[in-house]
Parts: C-alpha cells; structure tokens; sequence
C-alpha cells in the first residue's frame, strides 16, 4: 500500500532543570493511506509528542535530535515556518483531546468554520457556510443551520467533540490526527463517535493516526496499531496481529491488564509492576527490562533487535531472535489470576448481615434556572429543574455500590447532596440512622471524619502549594486532632496506599496521574471513615494504573470494612469493583440490583444499551451499529413521559405519556420501565 506519512528514526528531547529528557528515541513507523493507525501505550511514553513533531507545534524547550517525518516529497521536520502553516489545517488536520479548551468560547462555530476557509479566497461568505453546515450535518449535528450559530458551551461534551471533528475535516486534509478523542466522553457518545470516525474516513478517503490508551477504542476503530513505551516503538502491525498474537512481553501485559477482556470478575486486576524509567538517564538495553517478567540478564545490557514477524509486524524483544530466543516465546495467550475467593465469602457474608451505613430514600434535589426576584421583575413564575429525582439507594459497610450514567445524569450531583455540599429539596439522607440532609455544617462537619471524598481530578483537587506530607495529614489539622505525630502519620498513610516514602517531599505538579490518585485516596483515609465516596476514581488511568488503584482499594475495604460508593461511567472496571449497581439517567435510578446479574440480564433498556455500548479490546468483535443514538435530553426539557422515551428504540405510546413508577423485582432488583426486556 501506499505510505502517506513516514517517520524514520525521530528523537526529541526537552530541556528541563532536572536535565534532557529523551521523550522520544529512534522512533520510526509508517503510515499508509486510507487507513486508521493507532498508538497506544501508557502516559508518558511519547504518543502525543510524536503528533506534535508531526506538525511542527514541539513545546519551546524541545530539539528535535536526529530522525525525517516525510510526508509525500517533503521532510515536515525541515520545513520552513511557512510551508508548515500552509499544510496545517489544508492538508493535515487534528481533532483535540479537550475541544472545551480548542475551540474558541466567545465565537460562534459559524464564525470560527469561515476563519477556517480563510484561504479560499475565491469562495463566497455564502458557500463557506454552506459547507460548514453540510459538514456538522454529516457529523450528526442536529439541525446545523441553526446550531452553527451557537457558541461552545451550548453543546454538549459529546455535540463538542462532533463539532471538532467537522472543523478538522473541513478543508478536506490527507491526514487527521486525533489525540485521546473520546477520554471524556461517555459509552455511548464514545461509541458513537469511534463509527462517526470510521464512516468519514471511508466516504472522504482519509488518513487517520489516533492516539489513545483506550485499548477497546484501538481495537474497534484502527487498522494498524503502533505501540509505544518510554520513548520507543516497541510493536507495531497490523490490528488482529497485535491483538491477538502479540510479540512483546509488554504488549501482551497491557492487554491482560484490561478489565474488558477479564470475565472472571472474583479476583484482582493484573498489573503491570514498576513504572516507566525516568528518560533523563541514560538507559542501557531493553527500555521495559526493570519491569519485564520473562527479563534475562542480557536484556539489561543489550539494545534487542526489531525483528519482523510478518510483511508489515515487528516487535523489540531479545526473546524473539538471535541467540538469546527463547523457543516457547510467545505463550498462549493468559491472564495472571490472583484470586480473591475467600476475601470474596467472607465480605458477601458480612454485607448481607450488616446494617445499611448509608440510606438514601426519595432524595429530591432542583436546581434555581431563574431567582424569584429576577422572576418576578420579568412577571414569571420562579423556574427551577431537578437535577436528582425521586433517588433511593443504599450502601452497607464492606460493600461497594456503583453510580452508572451518562455525564448530565446527576451522579456527582447525588455525591456531593449526600455529603451536605448541595442542599436537597426533598427525601431522606440517613448515616448510620441518623437523618443528616441539610444538618446545619457546625453539626455535620463532625461526621466528615467517617463520611470522605475521593475526587475526580487527581491533581486539580490537590493543592499545589503543599507537599504530599502536609496534603495527607491536613485532615488531622481541619478537624482539630492534637496529640498525634503528623511525620509518623504521613508515614503510615503512605505506606497504606504503597506510596514511596521519598514521594512525601514532592508537589503534585512532580507526580504522575496514578501518584497523585494515591494521595487522594490516602487524604481520603486519613481519618479511618467508614464510607468513602468516589468520584470516577479511574478517570484518565492507564488500565495498569487503574488496576493498581482498584486493588489497593479492595483490599482497604477488607481489612477496615469501608463502604464505597463509586461514581463512574467505566463500566468495564465497575462490573469488577462494585457489588451492587445503580443505573441513574437524567436524575433518576431507572434501574438497580446485583452487578453480575445487571450485565447478564438487564431489564430496562437503557441498561442495555450501557451494557452493549463498551468498545470490545477485540477487532473480531466491532459492531455494526452503536447501541443508542442521541443525546440526553435537557432537564430544562424533561420529556413528559419516561425520560428515556426520546432514545428508546423500543419506545410506546404510553411511554411518551406516562412517567413509570420503580418496579421491586426478586433479589433486590429495581427498574422504572413500562415494559421491561425480561
């Protein structure tokens, strides 16, 4: 096939105060046209810096050392400035990770399409928007003609991320580079932009290179897979090929790490042991060796070879040629299982016995749209919406409830009422009895020793004025707890969450994602509470790194018999973690019951469509269609009926009339749907 793009021997380094960082070294793979390439590998190992090398937009204090980037005739890396603002945009173009930040807040999309087009200087105003509106069109914009007036924050995470794609695919570019473009997105908007991505490469005849560490979203999107660690290419092919004969040991333990792939839901996540080196250090052999669990000594010592398997596949490893193969390398494909059975009997033991720690019962929370002073000076009535409606649920110590739902459904919303940070219009909140919804703070502060957070951004939530050690042992300062050494504190806490005790002087700009997690968890800890809320604990986590956060809270939960309620819209990791679930949509539990038996047989249809929307780490397993399409309705648009009515493909009159009430199933179980699956 054809090459498009060819990078041959790239290295880049950045000049820092700790020393160089050789971000990349020796970096070469091609990419051929018509076709999806993914790179993948964990934060840090040089996936993003190698798009940036790409288009010439390398941060100030980086050298590009040595290596071509050849696309077409030309060398990009050796392109003047002028010949590189002419080919950004026209012929290579990109999607961001964040198009909150990307996209331009006080413009219209109109505006900033035609500042776009800005070098068709024979083209009209007039046709400029009219290609802008058959593009967001064929992005799947609602009723573009209109909505190409609107600005940013009138569309939705998922309408966003649409509307970034169309922007990049304007000018009708070779090459699209899209980095991380569904991390924040949901199930569904993920899986509906993965075949929005694949329907516009193959209608437009597109190029794409997509960097992410989503392994369902490589392996149900891409053609060819590049996999990098450290700075390094260490594998790269075709997708099957990776997928499912994979070379390198590394290769085979990302896989194995993902909870997707896992069915045996009674044991630990495998992780990957150690982190990736520090590229400030000179490195002798194989990058992986510190953390390689078939390492040799020479693997230490000598750089391995590529060796190529197949017309296109290669991997870097010492095991697989020359003298030091192994003849047994690769085994068949499995999973290191650490089992957890006895834990498992006994904490299913202790839940069923024990009373609810947490009881939630029709929790109703609104949200003012418009004061009643404002109101009144406009002669309307106060307008208000319900951001959690008629929410019942419970949570008993030693168990793990997990919250499900798309962003909007209200679930951070619920965690923080629960935790008297939002008031609540109606229902009942009760902590071991006792009604605590809207307690006075002089009251309730006393409670936050046993109720904790743990929250979303890892980094954002921490202080960066304060070192680890003083982060960790505030919560001994706020609530007034003399009498205790803070340094054996800080201590004991660390090495709880298995932090390295030198990591007590470091900043949390100096920590990598899963670090700073650690330190939240170990905030979260440091009072011994009984009930932990945890808001998307795995947001932005490699599969090993979330692996890792996983298990060490597992096992906290044993040992200290923690109750958890959890947050999130992973479904692969909550069917691992969570006992029980809680399906929320639009502000309201439609469903609710066993996890195991959630996923086997879901009874309301939107928990169907949840379940059948997680991107399988398979290539033989793509769907042909996503599961649900649309939006979540506005809650200042709450449907009159069922508010799943709008996006159910089995939808009946009645729903569109009718709000369900919750229906009590055997087992615990609970959905709020007319006609339930089963």
């Amino acid at each position: 096939m054809e090459t498009l793009l060819d990078i041959r021997n790239l290295s880049v380094d950045f000049r820092t105060p700790r020393g160089r960082v050789q971000a990349l070294r020796d970096v070469s793979f091609p990419v051929r046209k018509n076709r999806i390439v993914g790179i993948v590998g964990e934060s840090g190992s040089g996936k993003s810096t190698v798009l940036w090398a790409i288009l010439g937009l390398l941060a100030k204090n980086a050298e590009v050392t040595s290596g071509e980037v050849q696309f077409g005739a030309r060398d990009l890396l050796h392109a003047g400035e002028a010949a590189l603002r002419a080919a950004r945009g026209e012929e290579i173009s990109v999607v961001f990770q964040d198009p909150m930040t990307s996209q331009i807040p006080v413009l219209t999309y109109g505006q900033q399409m035609l500042d776009i087009l800005y070098r068709r200087r024979n083209v009209s105003a007039a046709e400029k928007r009219r290609l802008a509106v058959e593009m967001l069109g064929k992005v799947g914009i609602p009723d573009p003609a209109s909505r190409i007036d609107q600005y940013p924050h009138h569309f939705s995470g998922g309408m966003r991320q649409r509307a970034g794609i169309a922007m990049a695919l304007l000018t009708g570019p070779k090459l699209l580079l899209a980095d991380e473009p569904t991390t924040a997105l949901d199930v569904t908007m993920e899986a509906q932009i993965i075949h929005l991505l694949q329907e516009l490469q193959h209608e437009l005849d597109a190029t794409v290179v997509v960097v992410s560490h989503n392994l369902g979203l490589i392996a149900e999107l891409c053609d060819d897979v590049v996999v990098m660690y450290a700075g390094e290419v260490i594998e790269a092919g075709e997708v099957r090929e990776i997928f499912h004969n994979a070379q390198h040991p590394y290769t085979r333990a990302l896989l194995e790490c993902d909870p997707a792939r896992i069915d045996d839901v009674s044991r630990k996540l495998p992780v990957i042991p150690g982190e990736i080196p520090d590229l400030t250090r000179p490195r002798q052999g194989c990058i992986f060796a510190p953390r390689c669990q078939r390492v040799m000594p020479e693997c230490r010592q000598i750089t391995p070879p590529d060796v190529e398997r197949s017309a296109g596949n290669f991997a870097r490893c010492h095991l697989l040629d020359g003298p030091l193969a192994d003849p047994s390398w690769p085994p068949p494909h499995e999973v290191n299982t650490v089992g957890r059975g006895q834990e498992t009997a006994l904490k299913s033991a202790t839940v069923a016995s024990a009373e609810p720690l947490l009881d939630v019962s029709a929790l109703n929370v609104q949200f003012e749209t418009m004061g009643p002073i404002r109101a009144k000076l406009r002669g309307v009535e106060a307008r208000h919406v319900d951001a959690v409606l008629d929410v019942s649920l419970s949570v008993r110590p030693g168990e793990t409830v997990g919250l499900v739902g798309e962003s909007g459904s209200g679930k951070t919303t619920l965690g923080r009422t629960i935790l008297n940070l939002v008031r609540a219009q109606g229902g009942s909140v009760r902590f071991e009895g006792n009604e605590i919804r809207n307690m006075p703070e002089g009251r309730f502060k006393p409670l936050r020793r046993d109720m904790a957070m743990m929250f979303q951004d890892p980094v954002g939530s921490l202080s960066p004025r304060k070192s680890v050690r003083a982060l960790i042992t505030e919560p001994f300062q706020i609530h007034g707890i003399t009498g205790v050494d803070l340094d054996k504190e800080a201590e004991r806490l660390a090495d709880m969450v298995r932090l390295p005790k030198p990591f007590l002087s470091r900043y949390p700009h100096e920590l990598s994602g899963g670090q700073a997690r650690r330190v939240g968890v170990a905030r979260a800890l440091a009072l011994n509470p009984k009930l932990i809320i945890a808001d998307e604990p795995t947001a932005g986590l490699d599969v090993s790194v979330q692996g890792e956060i996983l298990n060490l809270m597992a096992d906290l939960q044993f040992e200290h018999g923690l109750g958890y309620l959890i947050i999130t819209h992973n479904l692969p990791v909550v069917r691992h973690i969570a006992d029980r679930l809680a399906i929320m949509y639009l502000g309201r539990i439609v469903e609710q019951g066993d996890t195991a038996e959630l996923f086997r047989n879901p009874v309301h249809p939107y928990t169907q469509a949840l379940v059948e929307g997680v991107p399988q780490p398979d290539p033989d397993r793509r769907r042909a269609h996503v599961s649900i399409s649309g939006e979540v309705p506005s809650l200042l648009n709450r449907p009159k009926g069922c508010d799943f009515a709008t996006r159910c493909p089995y939808v009946q009159d009645r729903c569109r009339g009718e709000k369900p009430p919750h229906y009590e199933l055997e087992g615990g179980r609970s959905h709020a749907c007319f006609f339930p699956l089963n």
